[in-house]
């Protein structure tokens, strides 16, 4: 019985989109990130009843993924003008070279492209307002050998609890506008742009405008987050 079966694999990652029709945005150092499906085609087993072990699948491919994770992108030996286009042609031609069966692979970066404040308002509970930016950042006060110190980025997820979510949302706005498609460490005060400093930064902006948060959380992976709540 032939077979196709896909693993979704991570890597945050930073690159300016050099390619001819990219926005101008993108043509910035920033980040994102990115989630690669990789797509297996074969016989299954017939005694196991299937084609791979997921894990197997993972620790193949990610000697591949290892080289775009916490990287600059454009620094990539063989990458061309990392757009996504080109990032996925060179990962496809990667794996199919390396691991027996893949198919093809699909990459998608994570995250709204633009300002979408999700609001959410639960009776009796301060309203939640979130939203998306990317960006890359390195973190300089870790050991050279950490992968943050090394440039990356990530697509991070901002939530803001506060009482009055129609007085934040201008502001936030305006906090996206500095924030998405840039270098954080270039930004006053987030010279060492941890998701803390950010959540920490984030409060004070909003503070500073009488915006009243209660609490600021920020997820820069799918599995890593903190919450700052004014102490």
């Amino acid at each position: 019985m032939k077979i196709s079966l896909f693993r979704d694999l991570t890597f945050e990652a930073a690159h300016r989109n050099t390619a001819i029709d990219a926005r101008p945005e993108c043509r910035r150092l920033h980040g994102h990130s990115y989630c690669a499906r990789i797509w297996l085609q074969g016989s299954v087993d017939p005694k196991l009843g299937w084609l791979r072990d997921f894990a197997e699948v993972k620790r193949a491919c990610e000697p591949a993924i290892d080289m775009l994770d916490h990287r600059l992108l454009n620094d990539v030996d063989g990458i061309r003008d990392a757009s996504l286009p080109d990032v996925t042609r060179w990962l496809s031609d990667r794996l199919r070279q390396d691991v027996p069966g893949v198919e093809r692979c699909a990459i998608e970066t994570v995250g709204a492209s633009r300002f979408d404040p999700v609001v959410v308002e639960l009776k009796g509970q301060i309203p939640r307002i979130g939203f998306w930016f990317a960006a890359a950042h390195l973190l300089p006060m870790l050991p050279e050998t950490h992968k943050c110190r090394r440039l990356h980025g990530h697509s991070f997820r901002v939530e803001v609890a506060a009482p009055e979510a129609g007085h934040v949302i201008p502001h936030l706005q305006r906090l996206h506008t500095r924030l998405d498609h840039q270098y954080m460490n270039e930004l006053k005060g987030l010279e060492n742009p941890t998701s803390e400093n950010l959540a920490f930064w984030i409060w004070h902006e909003l503070s500073a405008v009488n915006a009243r948060p209660t609490e600021v959380t920020i997820q820069e992976t799918c599995t890593t987050g903190c919450a700052y709540r004014g102490e």
